[in-house]
């Protein structure tokens, strides 16, 4: 026998320094030493060398050594590459995995090179034991090959010339195609052939060629599809066996016949084409045999070619479907991989297709990314990929959907990872697609992968289905037809809603009335899905009722009626869901359209809401770049990813919206995604062998049972699959997610054994974590930010029950920062309560309807979490300052520079180092401990830690392929993604057309059905829309819809709704054009039309009744979303952002403060991400305010303003307000600016009086004249005084005018207002004073108190009944009939209901009070002449104004805006009584000129209101219990310094202020006669706990009667 020596040896990778040998002779002689000379020694008298992978890896190393005089005759024989030729079948050889020994040791040649010894003898013995054929065919293919000549040599084995194809043929007849050019392929890749010759022989339907011949031989893929798997066009015994169609199916499925559509055998061709290798697309409809159309051949090229078919679908539930019905009928061969199975399922699905057992794999688009998924296609022969709902590649499509866009490329780069030149075959299937959306994907493919695709496809038609349409005015006659129609058909029966809730409600209605019925939709549990829909299948459900996400993959024939309850979003839709009726050919099946109107306005709002705007897309990118700007790659969460865009969490499906738009910038060309790789590594095995390592484990007391097992499995996947022999390139086996995988094991367990196993010291600690400290910060800076959380968590503990609690963010805010918490922040608590869930110490929830609520239920004892909590801070601070500490040690010069430095640590480093620590109370501290403390620095943005085993959420590895940071995602790119949504409100247009068409005629609407898929689009929308109508169904809203919103706005309105292309627009709007009307109405538009979401647009106004009667408004205009949008004052949307409860008193420097917390990124990125800002009465805007706006646009690059105001009716200049601001929105920022002009107010003269005074007020905005929209005239008067004391004359000429409709007099000042009003009581009238509450929040009046009270606002009392709200509105009318404040309350109670419909919260009742006035609660009435200031009277108007302009001076350009909006409130009659020549110029139609030249005594009386500085508050200590018996209209007297109640008690004083102006009236000849209470307010003196009832009453002075003489 010859000689041989079998050896290995272990090499140090970086230097190629042999660190061991180790060797055996045939004999059994040993060797295992690293001494080059001993080695020489043992190899002299051998002629053979062997060992495994010794050609590629050891004899590199040991060149010196084999190429020396005495060696130079050596023969190599290297296991490897015979063990697939000897053992090709399965189980293969036990010594194997792959290209790997098996071992249960580390680092051990010698044991090595015995393995090989007793493989290479089993591949001996095995050679010997084949047929002579075999042995021949082997031998002529390979014996001049360097891996295999020497085999030959040793074993001495030699064939005589022959004539080696005949004899392939011979063994392989009726194995092989006959036609197939074996000559070629003997001569060009023998080793190749011999391969797939081996794995032929075996006969074995689940064995296949190992992963590492189809990665270093790559064409044996394509020799076994030219031996195997291309039929011969002539036709052989083995094509027309092994590659019929029809066998193939009988075998499978049992079917004799493939099926027709409309006489076609369409099903038939397209198995056909796959079969020939062809790439396909089919149109099949629903339930039309698509799954078996790619089945037959994937089960037919497993069988042939060993073969992979990789099916892409979006729908993990039907994947897992199709693999259960195949299961069905005996079909082992498929298996699915994706997010619905539970790690166990998962690692069986790998290990299936891995050992080759699958041959059918089902995947979704996202498993692309994941680096397991690429290495499996890579270790199998992949011979098709399939792709289920491929409309989703076309924007014309119903479901456009960008990640399919990355599908070629990945074929594209398994193709070039596997040299494959030809291509791999794709199948597209879809159920329904008109011609644009299959030229769409033929093209994409055509550009991506260079195929070609065949199309099948069957029309929509279906002979056996009858449509009827039903119109119907609303739920209660959809309800009763639906009733009607299952009673009397008694089918089987799918109802279709578009909405989760309505499956539950309807269903749940029609099981009442007796019908056994049964809800399902795709967001129900898994297992009460499962059982619906077996019922239904069974039969002992009758009604399924469902969302569009039922009936995909369910086989049930005999459905006879499928009745739309709501229509479906695209005729697409429509034709796949009615199709689920009538399966069976042979029964007649009815299809209902129960159509509504209102049910295509529900898609359009749907769509909104689900549509992903070109800002969100700006505001990822914008994201992408802040994470790391310096840096191009960062590996990064969805749901990080989105805080840092702004986007709030409660934005449905959050993550999923996050992928889609970095998968639409990945399809731009900005960035590129990597696979998902959790950079996670088990490596460094410090234990000799196996069974050391699991001696330490069951010795070891860190490990309980149940994680001992999983420990050593896990050890012993690591050393089995540890090579050292590996390619620099290939990715190592350890990483964290593979072992999962591939054990079954949850990935956080893995990480828990895997930290335990290196506390134990069997894996060696790895510095796998990395800090960024950025060189300009001290840690002081990241101390703070953890004192700050801690105080704030300190605090919250305070506050946690074991009972459901809910909490007002906003409250808690505050209280949290009365106890202490400077830094508070609402997006701070909401960090701690996200934090607390993860770590499951509470369970939370938000409230529904309330974004400010939360509700939260403690799951510990509160001792327990203190401790806890403790713990956590001392190891946190104790981590901050090591890793800054280490930040600034051997710094070297190049890292002096950077502006970050990179800090690598480990858990077990940082573990080690703090017990180790020198302090008074040694805290030990477990790895878990410290991993929550860096989880936590992570969470709260004190430190910046990537990688490790910290991060178990799945990150997403992003390249910026666009380097510039200030490179901004344009409209350009946004094309695919709006072409799409497009397209899909014309599809909403078209399917309410269809049913229209319906309803009138049966044979026109099939038609307009067959054109839509038949015909070009454009010929179709010429055919079916003409005209304006193609303008119609571009909009996102219903023509009807369309009618009622905008139909009556006049043309420059509506070129503001539809400006949806400006940055910046500014309305100009005069008085009486309709500005709140424009706004409401652009709001809806911004709403329904132009893709904004709720939560991105802000609307700031300057009060809260204007916020409150644009909610009313859009309430009535658009309903329940208006609910959703955010509508403030300047002043709450900045308590807001602050976190605290607004009040007109704490406002005076909050916008400053917001400006400076913005600034300073102390505001949650959430709450000021905007797409669209809307200012309402924009000329009003001070300079804090503007510097607001400023900050927000700075924040959102890409935000809309639209600023709506009247430069000309700017009369709060004395608070700091211009239209300078409004000015700088249109030069500075180029804003459009649109002039609304048309008054519809006021009557033609009274608009062409306003034009001409409005001539003196210089350097106004508007150019163009207020143009009256009514042609008739009102009434002008102008009485002009010589006199002063003007209010003795109004008043009489009031009660000399015969007013119709509402009237107002406005006056100067309040004194004059209040004077007006006395006067005009006095005489008889009913007139109401415009009051304010100077100088009081509403919260303290004693009639809202009262209301408050009777609502039991107990502090654990969140939401307000019905029942307690209208006995509380019963009793306030009772207590109060006589006050005068009642009218008021009344107002504010119902301005609340109408702002919030659905649910009614104590906390937004108690700020909706506090943040309003007195004035915004008045109705208006014909019965009550209004007495106001010019001020309050802004933005109202009334029938007749009366003003009252006494010594009134125009000499400032504010006082001339004062006047002129005054006069601009009337909209018939305008009179005013004055007393300068400021109005002598002015014509009009209808001007009527009084001269009185009369002097004027002053008034009789006079009347005055007090406020606190007019009364001596601590007097009212003294006598609470005679004001608790008062109420607001009683009568006081005045008695001196004090007010007397009718008993003759004191119940108020004159502060010194009032009593000196007491003094002077008098000196006047006023004395003081009586007091009216107005007001009686609860106030609390400083530094005491208890408040006080002041009453702020209404002092009225007569003039003495020798004086009026």
């Amino acid at each position: 026998m010859n000689s041989i020596a079998f050896i290995d040896t272990e090499i140090e990778q970086k230097s190629g320094k042999v660190l061991d040998i180790g060797g055996i002779t045939g004999n059994g002689s040993q060797f295992h030493s690293n001494s080059v000379a001993g080695f020489k020694k043992f190899l002299y008298g051998v002629q053979y060398v062997c060992g495994h992978n010794i050609l590629n890896h050891d004899l590199k190393y040991i060149q010196d050594i084999i190429t020396s005089e005495e060696s130079k005759n050596l023969k190599f024989i290297d296991t490897l590459f015979l063990s697939p030729l000897l053992f090709p079948a399965k189980p293969y050889h036990a010594l194997l995995k792959d290209d790997k020994l098996q071992t249960e040791e580390l680092n051990n040649p010698l044991n090595d090179s015995i393995k090989a010894k007793d493989l290479f003898f089993d591949e001996v013995t095995a050679f010997q034991q084949l047929d002579n054929a075999m042995k021949r065919i082997y031998y002529y293919l390979l014996k001049d090959k360097k891996e295999f000549c020497s085999f030959f040599d040793f074993l001495e084995y030699k064939a005589n010339d022959i004539n080696i194809e005949l004899i392939i043929r011979e063994k392989f007849s009726c194995e092989i195609c006959e036609n197939v050019n074996l000559a070629e392929i003997i001569l060009k890749y023998p080793v190749e052939l011999a391969y797939c010759l081996a794995l032929i022989n075996t006969k074995s339907r689940y064995s296949i060629t190992p992963p590492w011949v189809l990665r270093n031989f790559r064409d044996v893929e394509n020799i076994i599809y030219l031996l195997r798997n291309n039929p011969c066009i002539r036709g052989c015994k083995y094509c027309n066996e092994a590659l019929n169609i029809y066998k193939g199916l009988k075998r499978f499925f049992g079917f004799d016949s493939y099926r027709t559509y409309a006489g076609e055998p369409l099903q038939e061709r397209a198995v056909k084409a796959a079969i020939d290798n062809k790439s396909l697309l089919a149109v099949f409809p629903t339930g039309g045999g698509k799954s078996i159309t790619f089945q037959v051949p994937a089960l037919m090229s497993g069988i042939n070619s060993k073969g992979l078919t990789v099916v892409i679908s979006p729908l993990q539930s039907l994947m897992k479907d199709q693999v259960d019905n195949l299961e069905k009928i005996g079909i082992t061969d498929a298996v699915t991989i994706n997010g619905l199975l539970d790690p166990i399922e998962r690692a069986k699905s790998i290990e299936r297709v891995e050992n080759g057992s699958a041959s059918l794999l089902y995947i979704s688009p996202e498993s692309l990314r994941s680096n397991t998924i690429v290495r499996l296609l890579l270790g199998r022969n992949v011979v098709r990929f399939v792709i289920d709902e491929a409309h989703c590649f076309s924007s014309w499509g119903q479901d456009f959907r960008v990640d399919y866009l990355y599908i070629g490329d990945f074929i594209k780069s398994i193709q070039e990872k596997k040299n494959i030149e030809e291509g791999i075959p794709v199948s597209c299937f879809t159920a329904t697609a008109k011609q644009k959306v299959i030229e769409d994907i033929r093209v994409y493919f055509r550009e991506k992968l260079s195929l070609d695709m065949e199309v099948f496809s069957a029309g929509a038609a279906r002979s056996n289905l009858h449509f009827k349409v039903l119109e119907k005015g609303n739920d209660e006659e959809k309800y009763n037809t639906l009733r009607d129609l299952i009673e009397v058909k008694k089918c089987p029966t799918i109802v279709y809603v578009s909405r989760t809730g309505k499956a539950y409600s309807l269903a749940q209605r029609l099981a009442q009335d007796g019908y056994l019925a049964k809800a399902y939709h795709g967001k129900m549990d898994k297992q009460e899905k499962t059982e619906n829909q077996d019922a239904f299948i069974r039969g002992d459900v009758q009604v399924m009722v469902a969302t569009s996400a039922f009936g995909m993959g369910v086989d049930k024939k005999d459905v006879g009626m499928v009745i739309h309850y709501e229509i479906s979003d695209s005729l697409e839709n429509y034709v796949q869901e009615a199709g689920r009726a009538g399966r069976d050919e042979n029964i007649s099946a009815d299809c209902y359209v129960l159509f509504n109107d209102e049910d295509l306005s529900k898609h359009f709002i749907l769509l909104n809401q689900t549509k992903l705007s070109i800002q969100e897309i700006q505001q990822v990118w914008k994201a992408i770049k802040e994470i790391k700007p310096l840096k191009y790659k960062v590996s990064q969460s969805a749901l990080e990813i989105a805080r840092k865009a702004g986007w709030d969490d409660s934005v449905m499906e959050i993550e999923t919206r996050v992928k889609t738009a970095i998968a639409a910038l990945e399809d731009a060309g900005y960035l590129k995604r990597g696979q998902n790789m959790p950079k996670i590594f088990a490596s460094s095995i410090l234990a000799k062998n196996a069974m050391e390592a699991i001696e330490k484990i069951n010795n070891s007391g860190r490990f309980n049972e149940n994680q001992k097992v999983k420990a050593i499995r896990i050890i012993k996947k690591l050393i089995s699959s540890k090579s050292r022999k590996r390619p620099s390139d290939e990715e190592a086996e350890s990483r964290i997610d593979y072992i999962s995988d591939h054990l079954g094991i949850v990935k956080e367990e893995v990480i828990q054994i895997v930290n335990l196993l290196r506390e134990e010291k069997i894996l060696a600690d790895s510095k796998d974590l990395t800090a960024f400290i950025k060189r300009k910060e001290n840690k002081n800076r990241s101390l703070t930010i953890l004192k700050s959380f801690h105080s704030i968590e300190s605090y919250l503990l305070t506050v946690l029950s074991n009972q459901e609690t809910i909490f007002h963010i906003k409250e808690l805010n505050e209280q949290a920062e009365q106890n202490g918490c400077k830094d508070v922040t609402p997006g701070k608590i909401k960090t701690i309560f996200n934090f607390w869930g993860i770590k499951n110490w509470i369970k939370k929830h938000t409230v529904e309807y309330s974004k400010n609520h939360i509700a939260v239920i403690c799951l510990h004892e509160i001792e327990a979490l203190e401790e806890k909590l403790t713990k956590r801070y001392e190891i946190a601070q104790f981590i901050v300052e090591y890793l800054y500490d280490k930040s600034n040690a051997n710094i070297t010069e190049d890292e002096s520079n950077r502006d970050e430095v990179l800090i690598e640590f480990s858990v077990m480093e940082l573990k080690e180092e703090f017990e180790n620590r020198l302090t008074l109370f040694n805290t030990k501290a477990t790895t878990e401990d410290i991993e929550d403390a860096l989880f936590y620095l992570s969470r709260i943005e004190a430190l910046r830690i990537e990688g490790g085993f910290m991060v178990v959420y799945n990150a997403l590895t992003i390249e910026r392929l666009e380097q510039g940071n200030k490179k901004k995602y344009k409209s350009e790119d946004y094309q695919k993604l709006n072409q799409f949504y497009e397209n899909k409100v014309q599809q909403i247009h078209i399917v309410g057309e269809y049913a229209r068409k319906m309803i009138n005629d049966y044979k026109a609407a099939l038609q307009f059905v067959d054109d839509y898929f038949q015909l070009n689009y454009t010929i179709f929308l010429n055919k079916y829309f003409k005209g304006s109508r193609q303008n119609e169904i571009k909009r996102n809203i219903t023509p009807s819809k369309f009618r009622q919103l905008f139909g009556e706005l006049s043309p420059t309105q509506l070129k503001i709704i539809n400006d949806n292309a400006s940055k910046y627009i500014v309305v100009a709007a005069g008085p009486g054009s309709g500005k709140t009307r424009i706004l409401v109405h652009k709001l809806a538009s911004l709403l329904l039309m132009e893709d904004v979401k709720h939560e991105q647009l802000l609307m700031v106004t300057f009060s809260r009744s204007a916020a409150t009667e644009f909610k009313k408004r859009l309430l009535k205009l658009i309903g329940n979303a208006a609910n959703f949008i955010e509508i403030k004052t300047f002043h709450s949307y900045c308590f807001d952002l602050l976190g605290r409860v607004g009040t007109l008193e704490k406002s005076n420097e909050i916008i400053q403060e917001t400006i400076k917390r913005i600034k300073g990124g102390e505001v949650e990125a959430g709450r000021i991400t905007k797409a669209v800002l809307v200012i309402d009465e924009a000329q009003d805007i001070d300079e804090n305010e503007f510097e607001l706006i400023n900050v927000l646009m700075e924040h959102n690059e890409e935000m809309r303003v639209i600023a709506v105001g009247d430069d000309d009716q700017n009369i709060y200049e004395f608070r700091g307000s211009s239209s300078k601001y409004l000015e700088k929105l249109i030069n500075e920022k180029r804003a459009v600016m649109y002039e609304l002009v048309e008054n519809y107010r006021s009557k033609s003269n009274i608009v062409a009086f306003a034009n001409q005074f409005l001539q003196r007020i210089p350097q106004r905005l508007k150019n163009t004249p207020i143009i009256a929209v009514q042609s008739d005239n009102g009434r002008i008067k102008l009485v002009k005084y010589n006199s002063s004391n003007l209010i003795t004359p109004l008043v009489d000429d009031i009660l000399l005018e015969g007013l119709a409709g509402t009237t107002c007099v406005l006056a100067k000042t309040n004194e004059e207002a209040m004077q007006i009003t006395g006067l005009l009581v006095r005489n008889g009238l009913h007139a109401k004073l415009i009051q304010s509450n100077e100088g009081f929040s509403l919260y303290n009046l004693q009639e809202v108190r009262f209301f408050l009270s009777q609502l039991n606002l107990a502090d654990d009392v969140y939401m307000i009944s019905d029942d307690v709200w209208n006995k509380a509105k019963r009793r306030l009318k009772e207590r109060f009939k006589s006050s005068l404040n009642l009218e008021t309350c009344i107002n504010m109670i119902r301005d609340f209901e109408a702002a919030n419909t659905k649910n009614k919260y104590k906390s937004d009742l108690e700020i909706f009070i506090r943040e309003s006035k007195l004035e915004d609660f008045f109705n208006e009435s014909i019965e009550t002449i209004f007495v106001s200031t010019i001020h309050k009277a802004k933005g109202r108007e009334f029938d007749n104004v009366i003003l009252m302009l006494d010594q009134f001076n125009t000499g400032t350009d504010e006082a001339l805006r004062q006047l002129y909006v005054a006069m601009t409130r009337a909209k018939n009659s305008l009179t005013i009584h004055y007393n300068g020549d400021y109005l002598d110029y002015i014509k009009a139609e209808g001007l009527k000129i009084v001269n009185d030249p009369k002097i004027y005594p002053p008034p009789y009386q006079l009347a005055m209101q007090l406020t606190f500085k007019d009364v001596w508050l601590d007097s009212f200590l003294s006598c609470q219990g005679s004001i608790s018996k008062l109420n607001s209209g009683d009568e006081l007297i005045v008695d001196g310094g004090c007010c007397l109640n009718s008993r003759g008690q004191i119940v108020l004083k004159f502060s010194k202020q009032l009593l000196k102006q007491i003094e002077a009236l008098k000196q006047k000849n006023y004395e003081p006669q009586k007091a009216i209470i107005r007001f009686i307010v609860y106030w609390q003196k400083e530094n005491s706990d208890h408040e006080v009832r002041i009453i702020l009453p209404e002092l009225y002075f007569e003039r003495t009667e020798e004086a009026y003489a």
